[in-house]
């Protein structure tokens, strides 16, 4: 008996982007690509808009893709949730063309999508997700295998119709045991991101927080100053307008017990902040 299931990317959370995950873009072999990631910054009105994906296929064999979009939210625990379609939103405003396609071994292709508002866009942000679903081939051996799996990938799209505005409030911020918690309610008209990155000290080594140069050093990661114990980015999933959101970043184990410093640099909706928390592990 064969079972099927889902390997689903969300790459809009950032779900979703390599970029925001990694100081390079490190595409594990036998996988599939999307570029660009996310369209996080579209503007319409009147007239329409005109983009374009590009599906890669990093596989040693031929890959089929249908391609569906959708209407969609974020619940409470921070994931997508489909919505069905509304006159305002923006899956029901765009053409994709082709809707199914094959891509030959470590070759891709480009998917090209239209915008076009069948009324006038209501002010703010209307979003939309374009999934990339594997079709398996009628004659794929692997469908002898116990577990098949399939591919879904996919790109989130934001777009803005004037006037909006970003804006935001952070609740709270701390740090429960290796987690960092930021409390964030968006009040205003577009998606907001924690941007942002972390750097954990030896607490005797902490340069301070007035040497921000010094706390997040620009070496690369073999040649960090001693004391340094680890660094990263926060985590850019996306609040919402109009929801308040819990986003968590977890920390790096310590590869040594000790007293630790976690300093975080952060920006949410244009606004620059330091915190420092102490760890002990």
């Amino acid at each position: 008996m064969t079972y099927r299931f889902f390997l689903s990317v969300l790459l809009l959370l950032a779900v979703a982007s390599f970029k925001d995950l990694y100081a390079e873009d490190i595409i594990p072999q036998g996988q599939v690509g999307l570029s660009p990631e996310i369209f996080e910054d579209i503007r319409i009105g009147t007239k329409p808009v005109n983009e374009t994906i590009r599906f890669y296929n990093f596989k040693d064999k031929p890959v089929r893709v249908e391609v569906s979009v959708h209407n969609w939210t974020t619940d409470t625990s921070n994931r997508v949730k489909l919505l069905p379609p509304t006159t305002q939103s923006l899956d029901q405003w765009m053409t994709i063309n082709p809707l199914n396609f094959t891509v030959p071994p470590k070759q891709n292709r480009p998917i090209r999508f239209s915008i076009r508002p069948r009324m006038q866009p209501e002010p703010g942000e209307h979003r939309a997700i374009v999934y990339f679903t594997e079709i398996p081939a009628e004659n794929d051996t692997t469908a002898q295998q116990t577990i098949r799996t399939r591919f879904r990938v996919g790109v989130g799209v934001y777009a803005i119709a004037d006037p909006a505005e970003k804006k935001a409030k952070l609740h709270a911020f701390r740090l429960d045991r290796n987690t960092l918690l930021a409390d964030i309610e968006n009040t205003g008209d577009i998606h907001v991101r924690f941007g942002g990155r972390f750097a954990i000290w030896k607490e005797q080594d902490f340069p301070g927080s007035s040497n921000p140069d010094k706390v997040f050093p620009k070496n690369k990661e073999n040649e960090k100053p001693d004391g340094l114990a680890a660094r990263g980015r926060l985590n850019r999933f996306p609040v919402l307008p109009d929801t308040r959101r819990t986003i968590a970043t977890a920390l790096p184990r310590m590869a040594e017990n000790g007293n630790y410093i976690v300093a975080v640099q952060d920006t949410l909706a244009g606004v620059p902040r330091l915190h420092t928390f102490k760890l002990t592990q």
